[in-house]
């Protein structure tokens, strides 16, 4: 066998350098044991001179066949100038490795890594080869590199992706006339969707709107999942060109989007535009402030787009400055509760008294919470406040029975930041312990939108946990978001209050009216009180007690006010409702 394999390749007595038989056998041997393809070529004609039975196995060839080609066949024919310029280097050098492309028999191109030495094989220059097929590894490297950049659901860029495509557009020269523009987008109620349809809807919803935005840029502008309900888009135009596109965004992702058994549901998308230089000085800024842009058009209802500018930024500064100065005023003594009362509206007893909480900003004045609770909301600084609350509004309500003869139930209010507080059931028990008051002096109350926003799972699960202590669980502003009664009879929940934008109408508007009636109807079918907000008419009190709600609360009847004004206001909700049932 050895003399057949020395006989295809030269004289029996010579070996590759005109060494021994001995060492002949060695090389041969080499070859035949390696298990990576092997072969070596002459370096003048480019022949093939041996090959091994790896290479024979690997490329697909015949042996007889791979002896009747040249280097060159087995190379796609855009790789030929380069591999004509590495034989041309084997006259000098010795030794060389690089990457390459090969051909097997049935056309498959597979990326190599080479080892090449040079050496006499019958006295003629030849070059010994060692390939390595790293096909299956750059496949899989590609495919990570992908996964990197690129978000799976879409198949758009990713946020990693995208903010790098931000910077290196920011550091380049933009075109004549042209600027940077990022478009943020934001998906209004995605929540929602979740929160009642499931995920799976909502990731039927992230990939239609994926699908409708790729298509609204193609050819104009880089597209971008960055996670969620967020969208985005790199454009670099003239300003009027990217004020069209935001527009064509806005109208392509409006239309509901068809969910298996749920029919059409719609996320109205939010959109916010940041232009570079002017915005930005770098890529962080230009993403930060189309995003603040965007959740400027979210808090308008969505469907349209605002440009950040001047007034935003100045908006943005303060609201950090707010954010940063209220984290202090908690732990400096500069925020206080006002209560108000909440009336049993057949015997005008004070069943409960809402905690309101105001801050005393120095230098300020007093800073309503509509200025900064939203902000506290968007981090983890409303589990500090909230705690905040909960100590002080329990620690207060143990003291009403010595001050104004009685005690109401004690209402705070938590954010669907705090349903995500672990400690949230365990902090109310131990302020309960601490001031003697029983879990059932106090309610938690949540809004819709705190309900919606939070997975279902989590939000049931702390409310279940309040209730089994004993709290009582309201859901606040009744009709604002996106839940109904029939969602609501799923939660634990014993009281709901109606918004004070139904009541408003009640008496004037017969819509208002008879929602109103509907809601204390169905709510008393399942067995939950009715607490009317915002009263603050006479004809409202009487419309709510002919209906049968249960509760109200409200300026006729006592604005929020100090602990120390509480049984004034209580006096005087209770002389509200006596004179209302001698009018009737």
């Amino acid at each position: 066998m050895a003399d057949e394999r020395r006989s295809a390749v030269g004289a029996a007595g010579d070996g590759p350098s005109g060494r021994s038989d001995a060492m002949s056998d060695a090389f041969h041997q080499l070859l035949a044991a390696s298990p990576l393809p092997m072969w070596v070529y002459d370096l003048e004609t480019l022949r093939f001179l041996e090959v091994n039975d790896a290479a024979v196995t690997h490329y697909g060839y015949r042996r007889a066949d791979f002896l009747a080609m040249s280097i060159t066949e087995i190379r796609p024919e855009e790789d030929l100038d380069r591999l004509h310029a590495a034989v041309a280097g084997h006259w000098e050098a010795t030794q060389y490795s690089g990457a390459w492309r090969h051909r097997r028999s049935d056309g498959t191109i597979l990326e190599v890594e080479v080892v090449s030495h040079r050496l006499e094989w019958e006295g003629r220059p030849a070059v010994l080869v060692v390939a390595r097929d790293l096909t299956d590894t750059r496949r899989l490297e590609a495919e990570l590199k992908h996964r990197t950049h690129y978000d799976a659901p879409t198949g758009l860029a990713n946020a990693t992706l995208f903010a790098d495509k931000v910077a290196a557009a920011l550091a380049r020269p933009a075109p004549d006339g042209a600027a940077l523009g990022v478009v943020l987008v934001g998906l209004c109620a995605l929540d929602a969707v979740v929160s009642t349809a499931g995920d799976p809807a909502a990731h039927a919803m992230v990939s239609a709107t994926g699908e409708r935005l790729a298509a609204c840029c193609e050819g104009r502008a880089l597209p971008a999942h960055l996670g969620g309900g967020r969208f985005a888009v790199l454009v670099e135009a003239p300003e009027p060109e990217i004020m069209g596109l935001a527009g064509s965004v806005v109208a392509a992702l409006s239309p509901p989007v068809a969910v298996t058994g749920w029919g059409e549901l719609k996320c109205v998308p939010a959109v916010g535009i940041a232009l570079a230089p002017a915005s930005a000085r770098d890529a962080a800024d230009l993403i930060r402030d189309a995003t603040s842009a965007m959740h400027h058009a979210a808090q308008r209802g969505g469907g349209h787009f605002v440009v950040f500018n001047a007034e935003l930024r100045a908006a943005a500064v303060e609201a950090f400055e707010t954010e940063r100065a209220l984290e202090a005023a908690i732990g400096l003594g500069e925020l206080r509760l006002d209560y108000q009362p909440i009336v049993d509206l057949q015997s005008g007893e004070t069943i409960g008294c809402e905690s309101l909480v105001r801050w005393e900003r120095p230098a300020v004045g007093l800073v309503g919470p509509d200025r900064f609770v939203p902000l506290a909301e968007r981090s983890d600084l409303i589990v500090r406040l909230g705690a905040w609350v909960i100590e002080h509004a329990l620690a207060e309500a143990s003291t009403w029975p010595a001050r104004v003869g009685a005690r109401p139930r004690v209402s705070v209010n938590l954010s669907a930041r705090q349903l995500g507080d672990s400690r949230l059931v365990a902090r109310v028990a131990e302020a309960c312990a601490a001031f003697g008051l029983p879990p059932s002096a106090v309610c938690a109350e949540l809004t819709e939108s705190a309900f919606v926003a939070t997975d279902d799972y989590a939000a049931y699960r702390t409310l279940a946990g309040l209730r089994e202590l004993g709290v009582e669980v309201a859901i606040d502003d009744f009709g604002t978001g996106y839940s109904s009664l029939a969602y609501v009879k799923h939660l634990p929940v014993d009281v709901v209050k109606i918004d004070r934008g139904f009541v408003a109408g009640l008496g004037t508007i017969a819509a208002d009216t008879l929602l109103v009636d509907a809601v204390v109807r169905v709510a008393h079918g399942l067995d939950m009180r009715v607490v009317a907000e915002g009263v603050e008419t006479e004809v409202q009190l009487d419309v709510l007690r002919g209906l049968g709600c249960d509760a109200a609360q409200g300026y006729l009847l006592a604005p929020p006010a100090p602990p120390e004004r509480l049984g004034e206001m209580i006096d005087n909700a209770r002389r509200v409702v006596a004179g209302a049932r001698r009018d009737s």
